[in-house]
């Protein structure tokens, strides 16, 4: 549990520094830290998404761009 808590941590700081990123961007740099498949990188991206923390936009050939949305706390 603390692992996923520092891998959301990981998205929002990433997200607040940079605006916003592909679901594919955030899987590689979450990779050089921690042993995560894309699957488990969606659920938590799922997860942010539910609690208001992000925003996801389908995009073609199966990308997202995440967003940080301004209307949730800015840590978790």
């Amino acid at each position: 549990m603390f692992v996923k808590r520092m891998i959301q941590q990981k998205i929002l700081d990433y997200l607040k520094k940079k605006g916003e990123a592909t679901d594919k961007e955030l899987l590689e740099m979450i990779e050089k830290e921690f042993s995560i498949s894309y699957g488990d990188l969606l659920k938590i991206l799922m997860y942010l998404e539910i609690e208001g923390y992000i925003e996801v936009k389908p995009m073609k050939d199966l990308l997202n761009v995440v967003q940080k949305t301004s209307s949730k706390r800015q840590a978790l």
